[in-house]
Order: C-alpha cells, then structure tokens, then sequence
C-alpha cells in the first residue's frame, strides 16, 4: 500500500444464475485480504516467496486516490491532480499526472 503496509490479497469473480437468451448474468468481484503478517497460514500463500520485496505488486486503496502515477491498473485519473493529455505520445500507463 502506498503506507508502506503489506497484504496478501486474493480476488475472483462469481457469476450468479442462467437468466435466459439475451439476458446478461449477474457477475460478481470478490475479493479478500489479510495483513502479511498472517498470510503464511491461508493456503493461497503456499508456493509464494512472502518475503520477497520484489515479487510484490503495489497497489492503492482506489484509483481515484492512489498517489501511484504510472500505474497500468490505474482505471481513474487522480482526484485533484491535473490530467496530462499528449496525442503523441504513447505510454502504458493510461492516465498520468502533469
């Protein structure tokens, strides 16, 4: 996290009931998260290297106020930061800060 602070978190999604032709399904994301601290007695830790600094993906609480800027996640432009538009330019992350 951008505290500093670490998590294993783990997510899937969940599609719920046949509604019928040219119904949409409902789907759900679900998500769950420990302190790593805890992660090594979740058996989605095993076979991961839980000390490994660089095996980590940093992430923020939401994208809207993440202070991450070349994040290729990043699904919002930061909230009160200026929004940099180059048409010439091309990049991986999609929204960058000025």
């Amino acid at each position: 996290m951008p505290d500093g602070r670490t998590y294993l978190c783990i997510a899937r999604t969940v599609s719920r009931g046949e509604a019928g032709y040219g119904t949409p399904n409902k789907m759900f994301a679900v998500s769950l998260g420990c302190d790593i601290r805890h992660a090594e007695r979740l058996v989605y830790s095993r076979g991961l290297d839980l000390k490994n600094r660089e095996a980590r993906t940093p992430i923020g609480v939401g994208c809207k106020i993440c202070e991450r800027e070349a994040c290729p996640q990043r699904a919002f432009p930061a909230i009160g930061r200026p929004l940099k538009v180059d048409e010439t330019a091309h990049r991986f992350a999609p929204y960058s800060g000025a």
